[in-house]
């Protein structure tokens, strides 16, 4: 979904983005490459960075996985205030791990 929201994003941004360090990003990077649905590339301005982007497979598949967040939701016995402290909760306690454990 972040690729879908933001394009071509660098995969230290994508890790941020997600909460995910580089050695679970990549084996599921890797995966969706295979699958033909994403690509890797170096970054043209530094050649250190690398940068992810949807294929066209995997801009296709956007029409049909727009509905999962709020099927994943409707599948919660929260109400809408109940839904909203949850998600500032996750936030606050992922901004507040320590460097290195998320």
């Amino acid at each position: 979904m972040v690729l879908w929201e933001k394009g071509a994003v660098s995969i230290k941004e994508l890790g941020t983005k997600l909460f995910l360090d580089s050695g679970t990003l990549t084996p599921v990077l890797k995966s969706l490459e295979a699958k033909g649905l994403v690509s890797r590339k170096r970054s043209a301005q530094d050649e250190r960075v690398l940068i992810a982007e949807l294929t066209p497979h995997g801009e296709a598949l956007k029409d049909q996985c727009v509905d999962i967040p709020a099927k994943v939701a409707g599948c919660m016995e929260l109400n809408p205030q109940e839904a909203a402290a949850l998600y500032t909760i996750l936030y606050k306690l992922l901004g507040q791990c320590p460097k290195g454990a998320k």
